[in-house]
């Protein structure tokens, strides 16, 4: 009789010994839900979340509440990131956990080395499958974006493109005979003027009036005209 009711008492406290602390899956789990829900990861394709390993000997006291999670404030949504999970029970506590984000993306990198100056032509490029999460800078995904521009700096071979590293074109050239328009539509004067710097389309440049001999400033269009200031 006495071997029976220790028999039936021996799985209630093991059951009372296994609610004692808080489960590791439920911390990982609050975690994970949280950067789910997080617009910058929302918005993003083929992506995953891997939270970190959370040592197994933790023993919190379980949580008379919902787990609260939060993001610290230096924390960023990156390749690796830290999250907060904390209970405001009558036993609180604040755990700090990994996490690493994957978002594999569709980049163009260069084919071979390219060396600074070099005219972007779609022979340059190709789409390679990266972890968009572990590039600090912005990438380039459409080809558009690349080809006929120039590069600043050299560029090794599978490197990613971004913006930071490309130039506009120059149309006019130092020395060039070019068209100087100044006024308003509907009275525009258009004299011929020397180009004394070379430039891109958007970019102020000083050329000499011909006729005046006069050096203004204006900007180059499109058409490769100079529009005076």
């Amino acid at each position: 009789m006495a071997l029976a009711l220790l028999g039936a008492l021996l799985p209630k406290v093991a059951l009372a010994g296994e609610e004692e602390f808080q489960s590791i899956d439920s911390i990982r789990s609050a975690a994970e839900g949280l950067l789910a829900q997080h617009p910058d990861i929302q918005n993003r394709a083929n992506t995953t979340i891997s939270i970190g390993k959370i040592d197994a000997r933790l023993t919190l006291p379980v949580c008379g509440s919902p787990l609260e999670t939060f993001l610290p404030s230096n924390a960023k949504i990156q390749s690796k990131t830290t999250v907060g999970v904390r209970c405001t029970g009558p036993r609180p506590w604040t755990l700090y956990v990994s996490a690493n984000i994957t978002t594999i993306s569709q980049i163009l990198v260069a084919t071979t080395y390219l060396q600074r100056g070099h005219v972007i032509s779609a022979d340059d490029i190709s789409l390679k499958s990266r972890n968009a999460s572990q590039l600090n800078t912005a990438y380039l995904n459409k080809p558009e974006q690349i080809v006929g521009k120039v590069l600043k700096k050299n560029l090794a071979s599978n490197a990613v493109f971004t913006s930071a590293i490309l130039a506009e074109p120059q149309i006019i050239k130092k020395g060039q005979r070019v068209d100087l328009q100044a006024g308003k539509q509907g009275l525009m004067v258009s004299v011929t003027a020397i180009a004394l710097t070379g430039g891109a389309v958007g970019e102020r440049i000083r050329v000499q009036n011909l006729s005046s001999s006069k050096i203004v400033e204006g900007t180059i269009l499109a058409s490769g005209v100079i529009q005076a200031d």
